[in-house]
């Protein structure tokens, strides 16, 4: 009988409780969902640490496409759950009205990818390539995934093939694992470079055992310093668990465990030492960094 009642007291806690559904995609390794490091990319780590200091929710997960992701954003309807993820960067181009946090780390936005081989046809090692100039290029295979921001890249792509509706030598991909998708296009000699941000090509290049034939150019169109936030739907509730977990960012953003979650994903020592030393002797005395899209206030 008491195991009973505790039962009853348990159940009755849980559905007193909101729900916060948690949006997640197949993009290593912000998440991990398979494989033997399941569950221990770097968003995946800090969505742990949200968790545990919102324990006045229960909390859920859900594998999202962008296209689930856009529909449950403008639906804005919490009466069963409130949708909400922690890996979302600014989206000024998307149709979309949520809520975000302040901006829970900073990095750089995406490289053009090559390999050692090809390298020569983009440029000098350690070159800021202009974009607008290779995609005129029609010699250069590029593959891109079908709708991943690729931030100022994406702008020049989208201007391009609004001119020439017909051009051949891009690639739009929308398969499962895409990143290892559009690598192993550009090292099996399918296309010739492909966009990723740092830490998505050390991952792919290990999986692929390719890192060390990986050569990376920062695109003029990229340049500048980015930020990924918490986002929620737009809805009171969901405005509340920004709110909450605002609190939460402003503690955890200061220590190691938050900040390696990421660093430890950069591909050399180099890289992990001079982000360590952007993010703590720049992002953080910055203090608190909010988003500038109207959408997302």
């Amino acid at each position: 009988m008491k195991t009973l009642f505790l039962l009853c007291i348990i159940i009755s806690s849980f559905i007193a409780k909101d729900t916060i559904t948690w949006m997640k995609w197949d993009l290593p390794p912000n998440f991990i969902l398979n494989g033997p490091q399941k569950g221990t990319g770097w968003a995946n780590e800090r969505l742990k640490m949200l968790q545990e200091r919102l324990p006045s929710y229960n909390h859920k997960s859900v594998v999202v496409n962008v296209n689930r992701l856009l529909k449950i954003y403008k639906q804005k309807d919490n009466s069963k759950t409130i949708y909400c993820t922690n890996d979302l960067i600014s989206h000024p181009t998307l149709d979309i009205d949520d809520y975000m946090s302040m901006a829970t780390f900073s990095f750089k936005a995406h490289f053009l990818v090559t390999s050692k081989a090809k390298a020569h046809l983009f440029g000098k090692e350690g070159d800021t390539l202009v974009l607008e100039n290779i995609i005129k290029n029609t010699n250069l295979r590029l593959a891109v995934a079908k709708n991943r921001p690729y931030l100022g890249a994406s702008k020049v792509m989208q201007e391009y093939i609004k001119r020439y509706p017909n051009q051949k030598h891009i690639q739009f991909l929308s398969n499962l694992n895409i990143g290892k998708s559009m690598f192993s296009l550009v090292f099996k000699d399918r296309a010739d470079y492909t966009f990723e941000y740092l830490d998505k090509s050390s991952f792919y290049g290990k999986e692929l055992r390719i890192l060390d034939d990986i050569v990376l150019f920062q695109m003029k169109e990229n340049e500048g310093t980015f930020y990924d936030f918490v986002s929620c739907v737009k809805t009171k509730k969901g405005k509340i668990v920004i709110e909450k977990t605002n609190n939460i960012i402003r503690e955890l953003k200061h220590t190691d465990k938050w900040m390696n979650a990421f660093t430890k994903w950069l591909p050399t020592k180099r890289l992990q030492d001079d982000y360590i030393k952007n993010y703590k002797g720049v992002f953080l005395q910055k203090g608190d960094i909010y988003d500038d899209n109207p959408r997302s206030k």
